[in-house]
């Protein structure tokens, strides 16, 4: 009788002794995968949304602009590098900052297209309003109706708890390319009131307009043709921030604060703690 109270004692203290390591282990197991699936998500997300803002700075931005496209990337690619060394705590904080960063760059970037789109359309609509012409008079109200839209999700945005950057840029993106839409009617009616020669579109591809621009408008081609193809998300005649950034990375720039905008990372710091985990 003692023997068997003995070895249950014993089992019931191997229990105790294993178990919560077992459960502990499992937690740990479960919290990486669960910071892995975040990271990868959030990797994808903002690749997205650097690739999509990329035309808009590398044709339009300011040289502010292309030093924060800068630093989002170089953010981006820092998480990347933490990702693939299965440093899931600094990769997560890196692409959370990445996302911060996005935010406030496509800010800026939809607020300076809305002021250069509605400034077009209301100089546009004096031509469009005189005229019976019923074509101009649709393309116009699309271009005012594609703006509506795109305020209506910048709204959205400026009101997405602040916690959220990854929504609140997927809003600011879905507000560029509303943007980028209402624009294109913008040139349509270009072409159609203010050519060197009267147009000859006889589709609205990416080509023939391309083409007219040149034939029709070739006095002010450059100028109109950067718009059809940043309103395709293409870069005309700039370079390419994006190719050039991910070929001379300069992550050391990291180190020094951006700014107000972003701090310095102490990228040394977390070098020599991570060479010593085994």
């Amino acid at each position: 009788m003692g023997s068997k109270r003995n070895f249950t004692y014993f089992i019931l203290l191997f229990a105790f002794l294993i178990l919560p390591f077992g459960q502990t282990k499992a937690d740990l197991d479960s919290n990486r995968a669960t910071a892995l699936v975040r990271v990868e998500r959030g990797l994808k997300q903002n690749e997205f949304h650097l690739k999509a803002i990329n035309s808009t700075i590398s044709n339009y931005g300011t040289e502010e602009d292309k030093a924060l496209f800068r630093r989002c990337l170089q953010h981006h690619i820092e998480t990347f590098t933490l990702y693939l060394q299965f440093d899931l705590g600094h990769s997560y904080d890196e692409m959370r900052q990445t996302q911060r960063l996005l935010v406030i760059l496509y800010s800026k970037a939809v607020e300076a297209s809305a002021s250069n789109v509605r400034r077009e359309l209301d100089f546009l609509s004096k031509y469009a309003l005189r005229t019976k012409d019923a074509e101009a008079r649709h393309h116009l109200e699309m271009g005012y109706r594609e703006y509506g839209a795109s305020n209506q999700k910048k709204i959205i945005a400026d009101n997405t708890r602040p916690y959220l950057p990854g929504i609140k840029t997927q809003y600011l993106y879905e507000a560029l390319k509303l943007l980028k839409q209402s624009r294109e009617y913008v040139i349509l009616l270009s072409l159609k009131f203010l050519s060197d020669f009267e147009p000859d579109l006889q589709t609205t591809e990416f080509e023939e307009i391309y083409n007219e621009i040149n034939r029709a408008m070739f006095s002010k081609a450059d100028y109109y043709n950067r718009i059809h193809f940043d309103n395709h998300f293409h870069i005309f005649n700039s370079p390419n921030l994006y190719e050039a950034t991910w070929e001379n990375p300069g992550l050391q720039e990291l180190e020094k604060a951006l700014g107000d905008i972003d701090p310095a990372s102490d990228r040394a710091r977390r070098m020599a703690k991570r060479s010593v985990i085994p």
